[in-house]
């Protein structure tokens, strides 16, 4: 009953984490701020923020660790175009940051916090087999 709680609580953290990202890309969507794809970008994190809040429910479930895997790898995926969309020559995001300089940064910081979490979970949380085949130090077990 515990855990179900835990995960009710840690999904109700990414989706507000996720609503808080949807609603800046919204912002930085409308107006004269200029960055329509921020919408789209908060979309992803609208998903995937919560899939990564609830992959810390369970520490040694092969579940969680996937969920964290794909909301790792959604978020690696849109940051490339996040990238792609930095370094065009008529950026959008440049010119929001030159409108609304907070609300870019506060988005980026929710940006990051969702895809530093799924991968902190899957940092810590490796099981002991895996843990051990990454150690540089082969008779310590891993430890």
């Amino acid at each position: 009953m515990a855990m179900r709680a835990a995960t009710v609580v840690l999904l109700l953290l990414g989706l507000i984490i996720g609503s808080g990202g949807l609603a800046l890309g919204a912002y930085l969507a409308s107006g004269n701020n200029g960055w329509h794809s921020a919408l789209w970008y908060s979309v992803i994190g609208l998903v995937a923020a919560p899939v990564s809040a609830v992959s810390w429910s369970s520490r040694r479930s092969k579940r969680r660790s996937a969920m964290a895997g794909v909301a790792l790898v959604l978020g690696l995926l849109a940051s490339m175009g996040l990238l792609l969309d930095l370094t065009s020559e008529t950026s959008e995001i440049t010119f929001a940051w030159s409108q609304v300089p907070l609300a870019v940064a506060a988005w980026l910081v929710i940006w990051l916090s969702w895809q530093v979490g799924a991968l902190v979970r899957l940092i810590m949380f490796q099981p002991p087999k895996v843990r051990q085949r990454l150690s540089s130090r082969r008779g310590d077990n891993g430890r």
